[in-house]
């Protein structure tokens, strides 16, 4: 049982990782299509402040971010 809680944290943080890296990819004041939400600077702090929650090390690497989703890496 605990081991299947784990699991799901898991997942749940590797969400939440993705979830960055596409915010950070489409940058401040575009519009997101995972949630149809105009991307801030509080969304991504909300969101990095429940991925560090579940475990998550911050900053994302820049080569993930660069693997996952190309060239459209944009500094916040």
């Amino acid at each position: 049982m605990e081991k299947r809680s784990y699991n799901s944290q898991l997942a749940t943080r590797n969400g939440y990782k993705d979830q960055l890296i596409h915010y950070y990819n489409k940058g401040i004041g575009e519009r997101s299509e995972i949630a149809d939400v105009v991307i801030t600077k509080d969304l991504i702090s909300i969101i990095e402040k429940r991925y560090k929650q579940l475990g998550g090390i911050l900053p994302i690497s820049k080569l993930d971010i660069t693997k996952q989703k190309g060239k459209r890496w944009k500094l916040i």
